[in-house]
């Protein structure tokens, strides 16, 4: 039944239905409603970020410097939804706002279910330009094409040292982040053995990111691939075909969402119905491996990360944590907030035997689910979302200098779930939000 509602909410999302939030569905288990909740003021959204000594007059260049803003699973791209709605903002266009008040910004086109390592080379190639090249040895172990077929004239083609940017993702797209800033600083020692590698895989791209900034990124992994378990795979698959079927009901229009899966063969081809395309897709391999998106938001993933993808001893880190559930005085389970998106309700509300977010615990031997995964945002564990575990994370401090490799906390920002945070089913602006962290960028040199 959990599956059921998170299909509908990916479709509510794709149909771009997220209107105000006033209470609970009327199924739905109502919070509290068996022992008391500790009470939690909300946040301002538009709660002031400190800037550093000096940073309220932040200089031309560092001004300048764009933000890349990457979405994460089951994203909406630039385009999609016949561009009427969108992952940052919803009705609103947070990069066009932020842009036309100084701050330049681009939302960036990444695969919505594709793996991490896909989705950071698309991104760079989305960025700088040119065509989408996944590395041979990497594209042979996955099973799909090296090349996917698309070719992208870059949003910022001079991108390089001298003209680096502020790379900031939401959810997935903070990890999608920093496995870029691992390839451009690290490349892949692998892919080098092929002569004919792509660029990206050099390693000599230091200095071309000069931040990185999270929002409710999920860096030690999200239980809640735990709770949909099995039922992922089936989920993805409902995802798309329910967007498909939908596709049809728009008179005159027959794509209405990019799944950027070219790499698998499953670009839509010309006069080929959604609906069949969506039976190709539920056929396709790429539910064979483990080169997609679910296996990517793991706990065990993560601590492959640990390793594989150190934070950069050049690149300013930032984070903020959102979370939408209040402690049970009794049983210290998580339950979530009334205004929580209706239909992740069901996810994140701690059962006894079922479980969800608010109360699941785990040992599989490598990684221990405990109480303090229990606060969340709806979707992702607040524990995690302050950086990955065993970097240097600390407080963020406006009266300390800024240190390069070390994760600054902005803070919680209570009372908002995942979707909250990037304008989506929630009735008020975050375009004060985004505008405080863009002043601190601003900052940053």
């Amino acid at each position: 039944m959990k599956h059921c509602y998170l299909s509908v909410l990916s479709l509510m999302l794709l149909l771009a239905a997220a209107c105000k939030k006033e209470t609970s569905p009327a199924d739905a288990p109502q919070p509290g409603a068996k022992e008391a909740l500790a009470e939690e003021p909300v946040t301002p959204i538009g709660q002031a970020i400190p800037l550093p000594p000096g940073g309220r007059h932040a200089n031309a260049r560092a001004a300048n410097i764009p933000v890349i803003m990457v979405h994460g699973f089951g994203g909406i791209s630039p385009g999609d939804m016949m561009d009427q709605y969108r992952y940052w903002g919803g009705w609103d266009n947070i990069p066009k706002f932020l842009t036309e008040s100084g701050y330049p910004a681009f939302a960036a086109k990444v695969g919505p279910l594709s793996s991490n390592w896909d989705r950071a080379v698309e991104l760079y190639y989305y960025i700088k330009g040119g065509e989408v090249d996944y590395g041979k040895f990497h594209s042979s172990k996955a099973g799909h094409t090296q090349l996917k077929g698309r070719y992208y004239p870059g949003i910022y083609p001079e991108w390089d040292a001298d003209h680096p940017v502020h790379l900031l993702g939401h959810s997935m797209g903070g990890l999608t982040v920093r496995k870029l800033v691992t390839l451009l600083e690290q490349g892949d020692a692998q892919e080098r053995q092929d002569p004919g590698h792509a660029a990206i895989f050099n390693g000599d791209k230091t200095g071309w990111v000069k931040s990185v900034t999270t929002i409710s990124t999920p860096h030690n992994g999200a239980t809640l691939a735990y709770i949909l378990e099995d039922g992922y795979i089936p989920f993805v698959r409902r995802l798309i075909t329910s967007a498909a079927a939908l596709a049809g009901i728009i008179p005159g229009v027959d794509k209405i969402y990019d799944f950027s899966l070219e790499q698998w063969g499953l670009e839509q081809e010309p006069g080929e119905s959604w609906l069949a395309y969506a039976q190709r897709v539920e056929q396709s391999g790429i539910w064979q491996t483990d080169d997609y998106s679910g296996h990517d938001v793991t706990p065990e993933a993560a601590l492959e990360r640990r390793a594989a993808e150190p934070d950069s001893k050049n690149v300013y880190y930032f984070s903020i944590s959102t979370k939408a559930s209040l402690r049970g005085l009794i049983t210290g389970w998580e339950y979530p907030r009334l205004d929580m998106f209706p239909l992740v309700i069901p996810i994140a509300y701690p059962v006894p035997l079922l479980m969800g977010l608010g109360n699941y615990t785990r040992n599989s031997g490598n990684v221990v689910i405990d109480a303090k995964w229990w606060p969340n945002d709806g979707a992702a564990n607040v524990y995690g979302m302050s950086g990955p575990e065993g970097s240097i994370l600390k407080e963020y401090d406006a009266t300390q200098p800024l240190e390069k490799g070390v994760w600054n906390h902005i803070g919680i920002y209570s009372g908002y779930d995942h979707f909250d945070v990037i304008g989506i089913g929630y009735w008020q602006s975050v375009r004060p939000f985004y505008t405080n962290i863009a002043q601190l960028l601003a900052t940053v040199e």
